[in-house]
C-alpha cells in the first residue's frame, strides 16, 4: 500500500469508526499547488487556453455555496442564490468547502504564483447556486432539485455543475420537467458519476435522469479510476484522482483540499464544455456536445462503452478538430416539461444507501511552496449529508 493510500484508508477509518489520524510524511520534493494539478498537463490545458478560456461563458455550480473571498475566484462570480431554503447572499458563502473547491477547478484564475489553482475555463463566470448539502444541512429542507436548476436555467447558465449524487433513488417528475426546462432553454446539465468507495453499484441521481450528462472517472495514467462505474448512462471521462482545489481557510487551514472522486471529473467536463463554447457561441448545446464526445481518447472497448462513455476528454482536440454539425441532440430529444417522465429505471436489485451516512473522505499531507509548510489536505468529496431529502457529494 502506499503512504496516500495508507492515509486515505486511515482517515476513513477515522470518520467512520473513531480512531486517531496522523499525518503522512512531507515528500521529498514539496509539490506547489500547480505542480500537484497533474490533470493540466495531462489533458493538455495550457495548449488548449491558447485558444479558449471560457470568456462569455456562465457556468452555475450547484453546491454548497462559493466562498466570495477566495482569490483564485477573484472576478469570477456572478451574484447567485440559495434555494430550498438555504440562506445565503448570492451563494457566495461556502460553510462546507466543497463548493469552493468544484469551482476553482472548474474556474480557477490562476492567481500569481505557482501556489494558486488553474481552473478549466479560468475566464468563465460562476453562478453560485447553494442547497442544503454538507455543513448547509437543514432539519426541514425544501422543495427537491427542480428550484436550483430552474433558478440557473433563469440566470443565464449554459452550463449547469452538479458535483454531487443524491443518496435517495427516487425519480421526480419535478426534477425530470426542470432538466427538461434547462435543456428546452439551451442549458448543459452535468453531474458526477458516483463512486463505488460510497457504496454505488448503479449511476445515482441527478446524473441518471435523461439528459444529463454523466461523468465518469479516470486516473493518473489514463486509465479508469477503481472508483467509478461502469453503466450504460456514462456519458465521458474525466480525471478523478488526486484532485486539489481551493477551499476556505474558515473551513480548511491549508487553503486547500484534495482528494479524488466524480465530483472533481464533473468540474473538469464543465470547464471543457465552456471552453468549447466561448471557441463557438454560435453553437447550440447540441454540437457543443457533439464536439466534447466526437473528439474524446477512446479507451477501453473500441467505441462507445459503459466504463468510459465515448472516452476521455481531450479538450484540445475538442477546440480544433474538424468536427461535422449534427442535428439531433446526443442525449436524445428534449422533451417537453410535462413529458420529461424518466425512462431510464433504476434497478431493482440496486442496494439501498443510508440517506445521512458519510462517505470514504480521505487526507493527505503535501508540502505546498518553497519546502517548509505542511499541509493537510482534507477530501471533501464523499462526505454527505441531507439534500432536499438526502444526498451526497462525490
Amino acid at each position: 500500500m502506499t503512504t496516500r493510500s495508507a492515509v486515505a484508508s486511515l482517515v476513513a477509518a477515522v470518520l467512520l469508526g473513531g480512531a486517531t489520524a496522523t499525518l503522512a510524511p512531507a515528500p521529498a520534493h514539496a509539490e506547489t499547488v500547480r505542480e500537484q494539478q497533474w490533470w493540466l498537463g495531462a489533458l493538455g490545458i495550457a495548449k488548449a487556453q491558447q485558444v479558449a478560456k471560457g470568456d462569455g461563458v456562465v457556468v452555475a455550480v450547484i453546491d454548497t455555496g462559493v466562498d466570495g473571498a477566495q482569490p483564485d475566484l477573484a472576478g469570477a462570480l456572478l451574484p447567485g442564490a440559495g434555494t430550498n431554503g438555504v440562506t445565503s447572499e448570492k451563494g457566495w458563502d461556502d460553510p462546507d468547502g466543497h463548493g469552493t473547491q468544484m469551482a476553482t477547478v472548474l474556474a480557477g484564475r490562476g492567481g500569481d504564483g505557482p501556489n494558486h489553482v488553474l481552473g478549466i475555463a479560468p475566464k468563465a463566470k460562476l453562478l453560485p447556486v447553494a442547497i442544503p448539502i454538507g455543513n448547509r444541512t437543514l432539519k426541514t429542507p425544501e422543495g427537491t432539485l427542480a428550484e436550483p436548476i430552474r433558478y440557473a436555467a433563469d440566470h443565464g447558465a449554459k452550463i449547469i455543475n452538479m458535483s454531487f449524487t443524491l443518496a435517495d433513488d427516487e425519480l421526480k417528475q419535478p426534477e425530470a420537467d426542470a432538466i427538461a426546462y434547462a435543456r428546452a432553454k439551451g442549458a448543459i446539465l452535468v453531474a458526477a458519476g458516483g463512486n463505488r468507495p460510497q457504496g454505488d453499484n448503479h449511476v445515482p441521481l441527478p446524473a441518471r435522469y435523461p439528459g444529463v450528462v454523466t461523468v465518469a472517472g479516470t486516473t493518473r495514467a489514463g486509465g479508469l479510476w477503481d472508483g467509478s462505474i461502469a453503466d450504460p448512462t456514462v456519458d465521458i471521462a474525466a480525471p478523478a484522482q488526486d484532485i486539489i482545489g481551493a477551499a476556505p481557510k474558515s473551513r480548511y487551514p491549508s487553503g486547500f483540499a484534495v482528494g479524488s472522486g466524480t465530483s472533481g471529473a464533473a468540474a473538469i467536463v464543465s470547464g471543457v464544455l465552456a471552453l468549447i463554447w466561448s471557441k463557438y457561441p454560435a453553437l447550440d448545446a447540441a454540437n457543443v456536445l457533439n464536439r466534447l464526445f466526437a473528439t474524446a481518447r477512446d479507451k477501453g472497448t473500441a467505441g462507445r462503452d459503459d466504463a468510459f462513455g465515448a472516452g476521455l476528454i481531450d479538450p484540445y482536440a475538442a477546440l480544433t478538430a474538424t468536427v461535422p454539425p449534427v442535428t439531433a441532440d446526443p442525449l436524445g430529444p428534449i422533451p417537453s416539461p410535462s413529458a420529461a417522465r424518466p425512462s431510464t429505471p433504476l434497478s431493482a436489485a440496486a442496494t439501498p444507501r443510508a440517506p445521512d451516512g458519510l462517505g470514504a473522505p480521505a487526507i493527505r499531507a503535501a508540502a505546498v511552496g518553497g519546502g517548509s509548510l505542511l499541509l493537510a489536505l482534507l477530501l471533501i468529496f464523499g462526505v454527505g449529508r441531507p439534500l432536499l431529502r438526502s444526498s451526497r457529494r462525490r
